[in-house]
């Protein structure tokens, strides 16, 4: 049986998990991480490595910033701000002595979706990833699309307002990032500070309209960014991930803003996309990093089953 050690690199923690090639999790976890120099972060990856890596094919790594997956080139890392044009992937490999992958976090979500998820089998997919910012990924012909210089996906940054002439206050991270609900919901209900927990609470146990329409509107701005990505991208299917995906109510509050935005749309020749939730929530990053090492590493472009 392989075994792989998939870490995937967050702002305040790092989660890793030994896997095996069916994605069964042999072992799960995940301690503080330190962003601040090279020196750290690859002394606490070396604390899981001593525990977790004996008998491993390879450490599969998930990281935020614009990397080369196929190289293993970080240009940026996002809170690992001392990521710069590093040939990350290869001076690890030297230092733990086995091979290493790296892959942007946004894109290991779709590959684990793309592998063994709600993106298998779909020829043209996008996986759109609701947190601090809008991570995201798109699959073309089946195959996760890199761009020209790794950053395709980058949602985040998409621009709204033609008019604005600022720094980016119309950009998609700040409708639809977790800020984005909470500005949503106090716009339409005067209540401070609800994310999505409170929210889906207040919506159920209390019945608050207010709220519920504060998620609603922030449903149609989603939709809103779904329609121009369809209009480019032709879609079979849009995967949705991300804490607030958890909540079924969440998913069909999407998929009626999908449905309204697309028939009151003047073109009516753009077809509607399925919209589905992520198959993997938590563990997609762990998973699609170690999807990430089979390509590159093995060669195995495609997971039977």
């Amino acid at each position: 049986m392989k075994k792989y050690l998939a870490i995937d690199l967050g702002g305040t923690a790092i989660k890793y998990g030994v896997v095996d090639e069916k994605m069964n999790f042999l072992a799960h976890g995940k301690v503080d991480s330190r962003t601040s120099s090279y020196e750290e972060f690859r002394e606490d990856l070396g604390k899981i490595v001593v525990e977790y890596g004996e008998g491993v094919c390879g450490m599969c790594i998930s990281m935020p910033g614009v990397i080369d997956r196929i190289k293993g080139f970080a240009y940026t890392g996002g809170a690992y701000k001392w990521v710069s044009k590093l040939p990350l992937a290869m001076d690890l490999s030297a230092y733990f002595n086995m091979p290493v992958t790296i892959c942007n976090d946004a894109k290991a979500a779709a590959l684990a979706e793309l592998g063994f998820g709600n993106l298998k089998d779909i020829r043209n997919g996008v996986a759109i990833i609701l947190g601090t910012g809008i991570g995201g990924a798109v699959v073309i012909d089946g195959k996760l699309l890199d761009g020209s210089h790794y950053s395709s996906g980058e949602f985040s940054f998409i621009r709204e307002d033609i008019h604005e002439r600022g720094r980016g206050k119309d950009m998609f991270a700040f409708t639809n990032g977790v800020q984005g609900l909470k500005d949503a919901i106090k716009a339409a209900s005067g209540l401070d500070d609800i994310d999505g927990l409170k929210a889906f609470k207040l919506i159920k146990e209390e019945h608050n309209e207010q709220v519920l329409q504060g998620v609603k509107d922030f449903c149609w701005y989603l939709a809103f960014h779904i329609y121009n990505l369809q209009s480019i991208i032709d879609a079979n299917r849009f995967v949705i991930g991300g804490g607030i995906s958890n909540e079924p109510m969440f998913i069909e509050l999407v998929k009626e803003a999908v449905e309204e935005k697309f028939a009151t749309a003047l073109a009516p020749a753009i077809p509607v996309p399925e919209v589905v939730v992520c198959k993997y929530q938590s563990d997609a990053n762990l998973v699609g990093a170690v999807y990430n090492f089979m390509q590159v590493v093995e060669g195995i472009d495609y997971v039977a089953g």
